[in-house]
């Protein structure tokens, strides 16, 4: 088995900053970024990105979909791994729903997997579930990937 690490890591804070506005007497809070970490790894002919935090918010989406992007070019297998994903929202959604659609025009398979109970009940209320594979761990995940190639 070939595993390789990309040692780099996305990281994006949840951090608030506040200023006062000179036409109110009230401070302004301001949301920066959410924290959300993605990190991609290969096995054998199968790239696998961990997400890590919160899935919400445009930053945080593109951050997803351009390391998707490029890994759907590079390899027929990718597994997307939601484990640490604790929440998602519109923008998530909308981008899990892109990066299935690029893996399909780039005749690349894509598989979720760690999804959480709550994740889930979003993605089969969306009607997402329907047209990716979804597996219960990684390491499932990696195997029918492997089967299928």
């Amino acid at each position: 088995m070939n595993l390789k690490r990309n040692t780099g890591i996305l990281r994006l804070n949840d951090k608030q900053s506040t200023r006062m506005n000179a036409a109110t007497s009230g401070p302004i809070l301001r949301r920066k970024c959410v924290e959300f970490a993605v990190t991609t790894r290969t096995m054998d002919n199968v790239a696998i990105v961990n997400c890590r935090g919160n899935l919400v918010f445009e930053k945080e989406a593109a951050a997803l979909c351009r390391v998707v992007s490029k890994l759907v070019l590079a390899y027929h297998s990718v597994v997307v791994n939601l484990d640490g994903v604790k929440a998602i929202d519109g923008k998530g959604l909308g981008t899990l729903a892109e990066c299935i659609r690029e893996a399909k025009q780039a005749g690349a398979n894509l598989m979720l997997c760690g999804v959480s109970r709550q994740i889930r009940e979003v993605l089969d209320l969306t009607q997402l579930s329907s047209v990716v594979e979804i597996s219960g761990s990684e390491h499932d995940a990696v195997e029918r990937m492997r089967a299928a190639a």
